[in-house]
């Protein structure tokens, strides 16, 4: 019973708190300095639109998506498997018949002209 008294002495305080407060008012001039601050914003060009545009979630993740879609499409058509053709069988055959590899020093062998 006692708690109860206690609550309702509180509520009583907090409410009488209350009495003096008044609505807030706001500083001298500020819907003035407001509507010159919003006045004073220009619009935005075009690259800002652009940028305001692809920084939005859904279209930058679409946007990467896509970009790397065409990318892996691309890189998959391109891919060529590593294949001996027969000009490059042919071109190494004929630099082993020739010796067409890189001669050092050491490969010469001397001889007496004699």
């Amino acid at each position: 019973m006692n708690k109860r008294r206690d609550i309702d002495q509180e509520i009583e305080r907090t409410l009488a708190s209350l009495d003096g407060v008044e609505r807030a008012q706001p500083e001298d001039f500020f819907f003035t300095r407001l509507r010159a601050r919003m006045q004073r914003m220009e619009p935005a060009d075009g690259w800002e639109r652009f940028i305001g545009l692809m920084t939005r979630p859904a279209i930058a993740i679409t946007a990467i998506a896509l970009i790397l879609g065409l990318n892996g499409t691309l890189a998959f058509m391109n891919w060529k498997p590593q294949e001996r053709t027969e000009q490059a069988v042919l071109q190494q055959a004929f630099a082993d018949e020739y010796a067409l590899g890189i001669n050092t020093f050491y490969d010469y062998e001397k001889t007496d002209p004699q």
